[in-house]
């Protein structure tokens, strides 16, 4: 599977690209829409753009996902169903905290813990991780090792939970969940650089 991440948007969140053998293509939290995303996707090898997954429904990793439906109407806007109503409402985005527009969409498959997507040869499992927001999810590619955990959690650290949804008891549970995954598991991080879960296991203060 061919994996390309990169900042996208006004606070640079990870923007991650993901094409199968068979060009069937993903695009996990498109924090904008623009040229850079369009090159990535075409560079990629996509021919069918089959989701469009969001870890969470902040402006930040969603600002990009009503455009780009526009551009690719067959393809799956994907959120945990907690956070689906930050896709079109700008106070549970976060946008109008910061006085930014949301262009509004609506997610047309709302995923629960548990759940799973088909994506070629693979499944994307869906485990729920509220904390930073209600709905917060990292979606995991065991047979890739690979694992999208948006901002519940970073290189030596973990999301805020300030904000509305947030929860610091709730993202401590939503920790020990992630504890349990492979440590040779490569985490793509809503911000910043990627790790491991065995790097984060023995150097993040919150999973010790």
């Amino acid at each position: 599977m061919n994996v390309k991440f990169f900042p996208l948007g006004v606070v640079d969140a990870n923007c991650c690209v993901l094409c199968t053998e068979d060009k069937q293509g993903a695009v996990i939290d498109p924090g904008s829409y623009n040229a850079v995303l369009e090159k990535a996707i075409r560079e990629s090898g996509i021919e069918r753009l089959k989701y469009i997954i969001c870890t969470h429904g902040h402006f930040d990793h969603t600002s990009g996902v009503g455009r780009l439906k526009e551009k690719y109407p067959e393809a799956i806007v994907v959120v945990c169903e907690p956070d689906a109503p930050a896709l079109y409402d700008s106070f549970l985005s976060g946008a109008a905290v910061f006085g930014l527009e949301l262009y509004p969409c609506k997610a047309d498959k709302c995923v629960n813990d548990g759940d799973t997507l088909s994506f070629g040869k693979s499944e994307i499992s869906v485990i729920a991780t509220p904390g930073h927001t209600l709905g917060s999810a990292v979606f995991y590619i065991e047979s890739e090792n690979l694992a999208f955990t948006g901002d519940t959690l970073f290189k030596n650290s973990v999301g805020r939970t300030d904000l509305y949804g947030g929860s610091y008891p709730q993202l401590m549970n939503s920790l020990k969940k992630l504890k349990k995954l492979p440590p040779e598991t490569v985490l793509i991080c809503g911000h910043g650089e990627s790790t491991t879960m065995e790097r984060e296991l023995m150097y993040n203060s919150y999973l010790v």
